[in-house]
C-alpha cells in the first residue's frame, strides 16, 4: 500500500497478506463476553487514523462515560500500513482484544467469516436498518448474519471541465455509451491543445474505477453459486463493460496504459494542468483543484451513469465497517457505545467534520445540499462492494483483478484474459 491514510485507501483497497491470516481469529469464543450494563468496564476502541475527527471522538467518550458511571471509554488510533496482522493477533485473545473495531471494508468479509466478530444482527434494525449503505452490509455479513455495521463510505463521481464542454457543445452524459461518445469529443477537440491530453482520465492502474462500469452493467468480479465462489468477469455482463472500456481506452483516453498506482490515485493532477477534461473520483478530490479553476466556476461534477440512462450507475464503494470483537468481555456495554456510533450525533460528524457519508443513510444530509455533496450521496446509495467472500482479500493480495485491469487498458485480449482471470479467482476463492 502507497498511502497510509483512509482517504488513499478509500482508492486503493485493503488487502490481506498472506492465507496464514484468514485462521488465528477462528478460535474466538464468546464464552468470555459479559452483557451486563451495570458492571464498569474499561471499553478499548479501535479507529483507524483519520477516520473519526477528533471532535467526534471526544463527544462519543464523553456521552459514553456519562452514560455508564464508572466505566470508560478509550480510543486508539491505529495506522492503516500492518493493521491486518496487528488485528489478527489482538482478537484472538479476550486479553489483548479491542472491544470496538473500525475495519476497511474488503478487510470485513474475511473476519466476519473466521469468528472473530460478535453478531450484530439482533440491533440492525435498531442501527439503521434499511437506511444502512447496503454495499457495506453485504461486505459486513455472513451467511445472513450482520457482524460488522457500515461505519462511513464514499464512491467516485466525474468530475468535468464546464468550459470544455461549453466550447464543444456538450451536455451532462445520460448513459455510459453517452459518457464515451463525450470524452471521444473532449480528446478529438482538445481543447487545450496538450500534447497529452486526455478526454478522461482512467489509468488501468485504477480498477476500482473500472469496477462502475462493470457493475453499472450488472457484472460482478465473482459471484457464489451452489456454496462455491466463481470469477465472473467472462460473464457477458462483465464483457459488455469491458468493451465499453476498451472503445474509451480507444477513443476517449490516452490513460488506460498508465501503471504507476501513484499517478492513479491522483486523477486531479492532469485536470489542473488542462490535460484531461474529465475524471474520475471522490469528493474531497475537489479540494485538490486549483483554486483558480473553482473560484471561475468551471468545475462541475456528476453521477457515473447507467447503461440506459434510467438510473445512478453503480461505483465501487470504499469505507470502513465498525464491530465488536467476539472476545469482548463487556459486549453488552460495547453495543451500547455502538449504538451511541449510530446516533444522529455521531453520524452527522462524519459529515459535517470529515467529508464523508454516514453509515446510515438517514443521516446523509448533513454533507450538505450542494450539488456536489447530492451527487455524492447517491453515488455510496448507489455503490456495489467486492465480493463478500472470506478469501477474497487473498485475490486482492495476488492482483489477479489489478493486473486483468492494467491488461485491458493496454488493449489486450479481454476474452482470454477473463478466462485466466476467473480461473485464478475461483481456485483462490474456494481454497481451505
Amino acid at each position: 500500500m502507497k498511502e497510509l491514510s483512509r482517504r488513499g485507501l478509500l482508492g486503493l483497497g485493503g488487502a490481506l497478506g498472506a492465507a496464514a491470516l484468514l485462521s488465528a481469529c477462528g478460535e474466538a469464543s464468546g464464552s468470555v463476553s459479559s452483557d451486563s450494563l451495570s458492571t464498569p468496564a474499561k471499553l478499548r476502541v479501535w479507529f483507524m487514523k483519520d477516520s473519526v475527527s477528533d471532535k467526534a471522538q471526544a463527544w462519543l467518550k464523553q456521552e459514553f462515560e456519562n452514560k455508564f458511571q464508572g466505566s470508560t471509554l478509550t480510543i486508539e488510533q491505529q495506522e492503516w500500513d500492518g493493521i491486518v496482522p496487528k488485528l489478527q493477533t489482538a482478537l484472538a485473545s479476550a486479553e489483548s482484544t479491542p472491544d470496538i473495531i473500525e475495519l476497511g471494508n474488503t478487510q470485513a468479509p474475511t473476519f466476519c467469516a473466521v469468528g472473530a466478530l460478535a453478531d450484530l444482527s439482533g440491533m440492525k434494525e435498531e442501527l439503521g436498518g434499511a437506511n444502512l449503505t447496503k454495499s457495506l452490509v453485504e461486505l459486513g455479513s455472513f451467511e445472513n448474519k450482520m457482524y460488522a455495521a457500515p461505519f462511513y463510505a464514499g464512491s467516485r463521481i466525474v468530475f468535468y471541465q464546464k468550459d470544455m464542454f461549453q466550447q464543444l457543445g456538450l451536455a451532462i452524459p445520460k448513459t455510459i455509451d453517452e459518457l464515451t461518445a463525450v470524452a471521444t469529443k473532449i480528446q478529438t477537440g482538445n481543447p487545450e491543445k496538450n500534447a497529452h491530453f486526455s478526454g478522461m482520465f482512467l489509468p488501468g492502474i485504477s480498477s476500482q474505477s473500472a469496477f462502475a462500469w462493470v457493475f453499472s452493467n450488472g457484472g460482478r468480479l465473482a459471484v457464489q453459486k451452489d456454496g462455491k465462489w466463481e470469477g465472473s468477469l467472462s460473464s457477458p455482463e462483465s464483457q459488455k463493460a469491458i468493451a465499453q472500456l476498451q472503445q474509451l481506452w480507444t477513443t476517449g483516453s490516452t490513460t488506460g496504459t498508465i501503471t504507476d498506482s501513484t499517478i492513479g490515485s491522483q486523477p486531479y493532477t492532469a485536470f489542473n494542468t488542462g490535460e484531461a477534461g474529465m475524471f474520475f473520483g471522490f469528493n474531497f478530490h475537489l479540494k485538490k483543484i486549483k483554486k483558480e479553476l473553482l473560484d471561475a466556476g468551471k468545475v462541475g461534477y456528476f453521477n457515473f451513469p447507467s447503461p440506459k440512462g434510467d438510473a445512478v450507475g453503480n461505483p465501487f464503494a470504499g469505507g470502513s465497517n465498525v464491530a465488536i470483537s467476539n472476545n469482548s468481555k463487556a459486549r453488552g456495554l460495547a453495543k451500547e457505545a455502538l449504538k451511541l456510533i449510530f446516533s444522529k450525533p455521531f453520524q452527522e460528524f462524519f459529515a459535517t467534520e470529515g467529508g464523508w457519508v454516514p453509515g446510515n443513510l438517514n443521516y446523509a444530509a448533513a454533507l450538505g445540499q450542494d450539488e456536489l455533496s447530492k451527487v455524492t450521496i447517491e453515488a455510496v446509495r448507489n455503490s456495489v462492494g467486492t465480493p463478500a467472500a472470506k478469501n477474497w482479500a487473498l485475490v486482492e493480495s495476488a492482483k489477479v483483478v489489478d493486473d486483468f485491469f492494467v491488461a485491458m487498458g493496454a488493449l489486450k485480449d479481454p476474452v482470454g484474459l477473463a478466462k485466466t482471470a476467473d480461473a485464478k479467482m475461483t481456485e483462490i476463492l474456494n481454497s481451505k
